[in-house]
């Protein structure tokens, strides 16, 4: 039986013009867009809801159907725009909605909600108005439809929550995600990325917010950037680009408040400098990079070195620099890990005689005694996961974790602030997943693994060193990189040289079972705060540094081993010494150990030296250094040294 909002003088209402529907992210409300003044009147009425105490000039019904489940709003003295829409709905209360002109002469037109569950109770179902909107308010049971919502990862994923989708108007939209990698480098293109999807969001087309994420208001700190926005995050992994120096984030499924789109916000309280100057700062950018990716730009000189930490309630993101964030206190709220489960499945792939391959599923479950703050990222082959309000992983849940992998790792990187690291090579598809209180933290990790059939054979000299050498960590770290070239002569970069022959060092403690840390893994700009950030913050025993020699003097040429801190003279001593055995193989000089301050071993806390492995000046040097021979021999006898080194500091099982 229908139940009116009834008018005294409805004939002498002026139709109302219907538009269509907007619905919000919260499964919560519709919104019926029209054109017109409502002109309502208020009643009191003993029979009806609160809701229902509407009297207008405009006649507003609803009521209930049966086989199938189905509610519906008459809206009198009013006339539909276009044809009949269809709105299909995922993971929401409703299956579909219809809007249609029901009746002409009176106009009536009717929107029709059919139920997704036949068992759905109705009695929640109200409509609500004002004199310039009407809107239909019902039963909220969106956090009920998942225990997890996928917070970040770093694949394509069909299973990503799309609450809304408007089937009619999804042929006009064809507004692709433009991929961070097919842009150039150049601010001018970025901005006309921005106006291009700028401009298509504001063609007039029929657009319904469809999305996980809504961005609405973005508040500025002392040493950073809060983004707020309600429903679900969902991070993308972080892309850098060069000249200028760019971070970009994407939040998918997300639609951005129209007035915070393609506007400059900048970062920090403004600095002076001792010359009377505004101190350069880094900015950010938002843009709605697609209808439903809402794209993060940071720029300027520290740009790589931000992270964004998800705060407990889910809606808003921390943007600041790595050591504002781990110096800054998130939430008051803090957490407790009371249980780790760890499970792995395997599906074969293929097989032949020598080999087999399989796809290993790891899952790893965190139960937290209260919401968390956190932030994820990939470096370096591992997966970081920084837990902003946990002080520690509790002892006895350790063996649990390194169910996944032998050499997860675990660091505190502030009082309350605790990181947990996972290997995962390279090509793994990562998901992580939050439970809507933030308690439960769910990590998934999907790669192919070669599992060889038949094992070498290894001696006991071998495995006993394998077993000590797995509790080790060294962070290597290859001078310069990406705008920062290092030494040049002839066309050829210091920074070339110094990431192959890491690359090299690395690969060969890995065989040696070695956990291995690289500043850079590819040719781009690291700056030195951040390699050594990168090295405090994972704990190593040791930490290496490549780099070439260069001279005025083209006939100067030679090995040379620097060391700052006293802890670090040892060991200083024993690679130099690997290397001093290939010196005349190499036809080099011995230029010595020296004690000096460069920046990257004298800011890293464990044992450090830098290496400088030749002179690119010197002609005859720069010939051999450049050959994979030579670097590969250098690799080797820095490997050699680290590794005896490693072995006097007695660590054991």
């Amino acid at each position: 039986m229908a139940q009116g909002l009834s008018a005294g003088n409805a004939f002498a209402a002026e139709d109302i013009k219907i538009n269509g529907l907007k619905f919000d992210n919260s499964d919560n409300l519709i919104f019926i867009q029209s054109n017109g003044v409502i002109n309502l009147k208020k009643e009191t009425a003993q029979d009806t809801a609160e809701e229902d105490k509407i009297s207008s000039c405009i006649e507003i019904k609803k009521g209930f159907l049966k086989e199938p489940n189905r509610a519906y709003v008459d809206i009198f003295n009013a006339k539909l725009t276009s044809g009949t829409k269809t709105y299909e709905l995922k993971n929401s209360v409703f299956k579909n909605v219809r809007m249609s002109q029901f009746q002409t002469n009176p106009n009536i037109v009717r929107i029709v909600f059919t139920y997704a569950n036949e068992n759905t109770p109705v009695n929640n179902f109200n409509v609500i108005a004002n004199d310039k909107l009407i809107a239909v308010r019902y039963t909220k049971t969106l956090n009920k439809t998942s225990k997890y919502q996928i917070i970040y990862s770093n694949t394509n994923d069909k299973e990503r929550t799309v609450f809304f989708q408007n089937t009619t108007a999804s042929d006009k939209i064809t507004d692709p995600v433009v991929p961070v990698s097919n842009i150039k480098d150049d601010k001018a293109e970025l901005n006309k990325m921005f106006e291009k999807n700028n401009r298509q969001m504001e063609e007039d087309i029929e657009y319904q917010l469809q999305s996980k994420f809504y961005i609405n208001s973005i508040a500025q700190n002392p040493n950073g950037i809060t983004i707020k926005g309600t429903g679900f995050l969902s991070l993308k992994p972080a892309i850098f680009l060069d000249n200028p120096n760019r971070m970009v984030i994407d939040f998918d499924d997300t639609v951005l408040a129209k007035n915070l789109r393609n506007k400059n916000f900048t970062i920090g309280t403004p600095e002076i400098n001792d010359d009377g100057t505004l101190k350069q700062k880094e900015t950010i950018r938002l843009g709605q990079n697609s209808t439903n990716v809402a794209r993060l730009v940071i720029q300027g000189a520290d740009a790589k070195n931000y992270r964004a930490v998800i705060s407990p309630d889910l809606q808003n993101v921390y943007i600041a620099k790595r050591s504002d964030v781990i110096n800054t206190k998130i939430t008051e709220t803090q957490s407790i890990i009371k249980q780790i489960k760890v499970s792995k499945e395997e599906k074969e792939l293929s097989e032949n005689d020598k080999e087999e391959e399989k796809l290993v599923t790891s899952t790893i479950e965190f139960n937290l005694t209260e919401p968390i703050a956190f932030s994820t990222f990939e470096e370096n082959k591992n997966l970081y996961i920084d837990f902003s309000n946990v002080s520690s992983v509790p002892e006895n849940l350790m063996q649990e974790l390194l169910k996944f992998h032998p050499n997860v790792q675990t660091v505190r990187l502030a009082l309350d602030k605790t990181r947990v690291v996972f290997p995962v090579g390279d090509k793994a598809h990562i998901q992580v997943k939050i439970s809507p209180d933030a308690k439960n933290l769910l990590v998934s990790i999907k790669k192919k693994e070669i599992i060889q059939k038949e094992e070498p054979v290894i001696s006991k000299a071998d495995k006993k060193e394998m077993s000590i050498s797995n509790l080790y960590k060294v962070v290597i770290d290859a001078g310069h990189g990406g705008s920062d070239v290092g030494a040049t002569r002839d066309g050829i970069y210091e920074k070339d040289i110094t990431l192959s022959i890491a690359k090299m060092v690395e690969k060969n403690l890995a065989a040696k079972k070695v956990q291995t840390t690289m500043t850079l893994e590819k040719d781009k700009t690291v700056s030195l705060q951040e390699r050594c950030d990168i090295s405090n913050e994972t704990s190593p025993d040791v930490f290496v540094s490549i780099h070439v020699n260069s001279s005025v003097n083209d006939a100067i040429f030679g090995v040379e081993t620097h060391w700052w801190k006293q802890d670090s003279v040892e060991y200083a001593k024993i690679v130099h010494k690997h290397l001093e055995k290939n010196f005349n193989k190499w036809k080099t000089k011995d230029r010595g150990l020296f004690k000096s301050q460069f920046y990257v071993i004298n800011h890293t806390e464990a044992p450090a030296i830098l290496v400088e492995i030749g002179f690119i000046s010197n002609i005859d040097e720069r010939k051999a250094i450049i050959t994979q021979k030579r670097q590969s021999e250098i690799a080797k006898a820095i490997s050699d040294g680290v590794m005896e080194y490693l072995k006097t500091k007695g660590k054991e099982e």
